[in-house]
């Protein structure tokens, strides 16, 4: 019960400093919003449908799925780039 408050704690924490750092030019917001994604679908299974519903975040959060059995240097990429991929317009295919 700690772990999943604590979590809850962070994730909007780190949403709040994404939020900042779309204003701020030197803060790149889009790590903290990947981070604050990460913790909230960890923290509660209500949080992770509701985000899940999301079609970039849906997205995210299905590749992170899939990156779960891969080695951790190769998952910290994966999660980078769908991150990254967050906040590239481009149509789906």
């Amino acid at each position: 019960m700690i772990v999943r408050i604590s979590l809850g704690i962070i994730g909007s924490l780190c949403m709040i400093l994404g939020f900042i750092g779309l204003a701020v030019p030197l803060m790149p917001g889009f790590i903290f919003f990947a981070i604050g994604t990460i913790c909230l679908a960890s923290a509660s299974p209500f949080m992770a449908r509701q985000l899940a519903k999301q079609p970039r975040l849906g997205r995210f959060l299905s590749r992170l799925e899939t990156a779960k059995d891969l080695p951790l240097t190769t998952r910290a990429k994966v999660t980078l780039w769908a991150a990254a991929e967050i906040f590239v317009d481009k149509k789906p295919a």
